[in-house]
């Protein structure tokens, strides 16, 4: 293959490779929020990492001593070393020839030790990731067996099989092969884990194990590309900070990723108005602790679970917690320097209806206490409708830096970056609203 035929993947990947002492990484992103985390990621590591963004996914290029900082990443859900990037000729008319050429590569072409090495380091995996015939044979059937009995009960729970870092020293690996693909093909997805996997076992001599695995192997093939990553996260790093969970609890990559946008500064007042259970602003306080974070709910079990999770979370953070209205809240007139919030999306909570007249209250309130010229406020909603009415109304009051479409738990929204202007509220007079025939498609 001409290198002129290979993708930004590829190359990036074969820079890598050349080299002992560096990998490729993968990272998952809640996809509209991609820039964030390269903008991290150069924040972090280095500012001139070299990197390929995808929907929902970054890959760059680290060396072994910056593994600690990719860690350290709180905008990104997972992360893979990525063990392989090759390009297919797949004949798109036999499924026995096409399945051979993955069964070729793992034989013949796919290297994963350097990969694997690192992913032992980084884990703290114990056990044996190069058996010898003789230990394979010797646990084999045993393992055959604890399949069976564990299967049926393992897969009822959403943990990822088993943290690395927990097994014994004499325990061969367990692993299983997973496959995301995209693209027409003679072949299901399945097909491929299992001829992948299959090769593997014959390989390294490792155990199959689909439920209380330590490694996982996802080959994302898109079209004629298969990528091979190792799984490094046991599990998402999205969870953090959150104990009690409520209906529109937001994940802590999106929280941190909305306070980015905000561009916070020491000293500054943040708040999150309507709360829920504290996502954002218990992220807020641990990422900003030299700010001033409020937060409040008009629903007095939203206040609660909120306090329970800050108590559990950030003890030694400040968060000032209130229960009052969104539309009149308790602050001076220009006063507050940020908001950040995850409003009613009136699909999980809330009805649209009721956003029509919420969101305008909302926004107006809002132009009352953000400073003058520098106040930011980062929105996330489902309900662009109802929020492009409102800010139609509420125009002079901001203007729209930047919005992002995103998505939030398998939703499509919106994140809106407003900045206040310099009009005083007082002297701010509601426009008309021009209302547009919406058709649907």
């Amino acid at each position: 293959m001409s290198v002129d035929n290979e993708s930004d993947l590829q190359k990036l990947f074969y820079e890598s490779s050349t080299n002992d002492n560096v990998f490729t990484v993968s990272t998952t992103v809640d996809t509209g929020f991609e820039w964030q985390a390269v903008d991290e990621c150069k924040e972090k590591i280095n500012k001139n990492v070299k990197f390929v963004k995808e929907r929902g996914r970054i890959f760059f290029n680290v060396s072994w001593t910056e593994f600690a900082q990719i860690q350290e990443m709180r905008s990104i859900d997972n992360i893979f070393i990525v063990a392989d990037v090759r390009q297919f000729v797949f004949t798109e008319t036999s499924k026995e020839t096409d399945l051979q050429l993955f069964k070729d590569a793992v034989q013949n072409s796919i290297k994963l030790e350097k990969c694997l090495n690192a992913w032992k380091r980084i884990t703290g995996f114990q056990g044996k990731i190069y058996p010898t015939a003789e230990e394979y044979s010797l646990v084999e059937k045993d393992c055959k067996l604890s399949n069976i009995l564990t299967t049926a009960v393992t897969f009822k729970g959403r943990k990822r099989g088993q943290d690395p870092s927990d097994a014994k020293d004499d325990e061969i690996l367990r692993y299983r092969v997973t496959c995301e693909r995209t693209g027409k093909h003679t072949f299901e997805s399945g097909d491929v884990a299992r001829t992948i996997g299959g090769e593997l076992q014959d390989k390294y001599l490792w155990l199959v194990d689909l439920s209380t695995y330590y490694l996982e192997i996802v080959c994302k093939l898109i079209n004629s590309e298969l990528i091979t990553h190792l799984r490094v996260t046991h599990e998402s790093k999205h969870r953090r900070n959150i104990m009690c969970f409520g209906p529109t609890t937001l994940r802590a990559t999106v929280c941190y990723n909305l306070l980015r946008l905000a561009q916070p500064r020491p000293g500054d007042i943040i708040i999150d108005p309507m709360c829920g259970g504290g996502s954002i602003p218990i992220e807020a306080a641990l990422v900003y602790p030299q700010a001033y974070i409020i937060a409040g709910d008009n629903h007095p079990k939203a206040v609660v679970r909120a306090k329970s999770n800050i108590d559990a979370s950030a003890t030694k953070c400040k968060i000032d917690m209130m229960n009052w209205s969104v539309s009149q809240l308790p602050f001076k007139d220009s006063y507050v320097d940020i908001v950040v919030t995850d409003m009613p999306f009136g699909k999980r909570s809330g009805r649209m209806v009721d956003n029509r007249i919420l969101y305008k209250q909302f926004l107006i309130e809002l132009g009352r206490i953000l400073k003058l010229s520098t106040g930011r406020s980062v929105l996330l909603t489902y309900d662009r409708r109802s929020c492009n009415m409102a800010l139609q109304m509420a125009g002079d009051l901001y203007r729209v830096t930047k919005m992002l479409g995103v998505n939030i738990g398998g939703l499509q929204a919106a994140v809106y970056v407003l900045k206040r202007t310099d009009v005083l509220w007082d002297q701010f007079k509601p426009k008309a609203i021009k209302h547009v025939k919406h058709t649907n498609n």
